[in-house]
């Protein structure tokens, strides 16, 4: 004979009592009408009740460890060749538009610029000469005292001479620049965030001295477990501290990340925001992401959930205990988020102390 799956645990629970109720038996022959009593006890349906999952609407959010970047950085370098004569920054600093931070042989290019200037004076002392020759020699010409030879090399002369200037002004020019350039600006306000320069080390053209990080903005990432993808579409910023107890600031979505790192399976975001001077790149940061779209999460109660080996929870079908396995979530205040397995209208048993799957029961209010 067969016996079928949903019975042979009522049949072992029958047993069991069956020869508990045999040894108590023996300490009272006389009573049959109290084993029987015990017996029908242990017979009779447990009493279960039922409970519906709590349904919220809530936006889903997640905290992450972010870090603040300077929105643009600029590395500052030497245009002229030579020694560092002085520093004038150091890191931290808040500069303006043209504001001197390195100063680099200026009074060898002074030199320069003065000796261009000498040259410049002689070169145009020489033009003057020639053109008072080539305006007496005009006049000498038209009375035809002197040859057309001699008036040729007089306009040569003076040819000569404007050239000379000419060269000699360029000279000044790149003189006056390379002097103007001995001195480096900084090409916008910001503030400096690396120096890597010191007061007698020699510049070569084009070698980075400074960093400076431009303009009163900054950026925010962090990165973002792959799981939370999806709760992305639509998000226009987040939310983010720095500090323990430092004020609650809003950042505008400027970058996703397109691909997950696969060594961590997440993901870069970069919000921008306005820096009031508080906020310095390198500094960590609180941030708090939320969906921009809410959602329906089902609660239980924490009784009504197994979570000691796989988590289910309990169904009465037909009078008797069925398993349903389910995958929890956030647990708060004695209730456990049910993320998948179960529906809002399902109802399940509130306490699975004590019960197992096939058990009889009845439901009470």
């Amino acid at each position: 004979m067969k016996t079928s799956r949903h019975h042979t645990p009522i049949i072992l629970s029958v047993t069991l009592f069956v020869a508990l109720l045999s040894g108590c038996h023996g300490a009272d022959d006389d009573d049959p009408a109290a084993a029987a009593e015990i017996l029908e006890k242990a017979l009779a349906p447990r009493e279960v009740q039922l409970v519906t999952a709590e349904v919220r609407e809530e936006r889903p959010s997640v905290q992450l460890v972010g870090e603040i970047r300077a929105f643009d950085t600029v590395t500052i370098s030497s245009e002229v060749g030579g020694k560092v004569d002085r520093v004038l920054v150091e890191v931290g600093d808040r500069v303006a538009a043209g504001t001197p931070l390195v100063e680099v042989d200026r009074e060898t290019f002074r030199i320069y610029l003065h000796q261009a200037e000498a040259n410049l004076a002689a070169a145009n002392a020489d033009l003057m000469l020639a053109e008072k020759d080539l305006e007496r020699k005009r006049d000498l010409r038209s009375d035809e005292t002197i040859p057309q030879s001699t008036f040729d090399q007089a306009q040569a002369g003076n040819d000569l001479a404007a050239a000379r200037v000419a060269a000699a002004s360029a000279a000044r020019d790149l003189a006056q620049r390379n002097f103007e350039r001995s001195a480096i600006r900084a090409p916008a306000a910001g503030a400096i965030t690396q120096r890597m320069v010191v007061a007698g080390q020699w510049a070569d053209v084009g070698a980075g001295l400074l960093e400076l990080a431009i303009g009163n903005k900054i950026k925010v990432s962090a990165r973002v477990p792959e799981a939370w993808a999806p709760e992305l579409a639509g998000l226009e910023g987040f939310t983010f501290t720095v500090g323990v107890s430092g004020p609650v600031h809003t950042a505008r979505l400027y970058s996703v990340q397109p691909v997950v790192e696969h060594a961590s399976r997440s993901f870069e975001i970069i919000g921008t925001a306005a820096n009031d001077g508080s906020i310095k790149p390198g500094m960590f940061a609180n941030v708090v992401l939320e969906a921009p779209s809410a959602r329906q999460s089902l609660w239980l109660p924490a009784a009504a959930v197994a979570t000691s080996d796989l988590s289910q929870v309990l169904l009465v079908e037909e009078g008797l205990i069925a398993y349903r396995k389910v995958r929890i979530g956030r647990r708060t205040d004695g209730l456990i988020e049910i993320v998948d397995g179960l529906s809002p209208d399902e109802a399940v048993v509130a306490d699975v102390s004590g019960l197992s799957r096939g058990i009889p029961v009845t439901v009470i209010e």
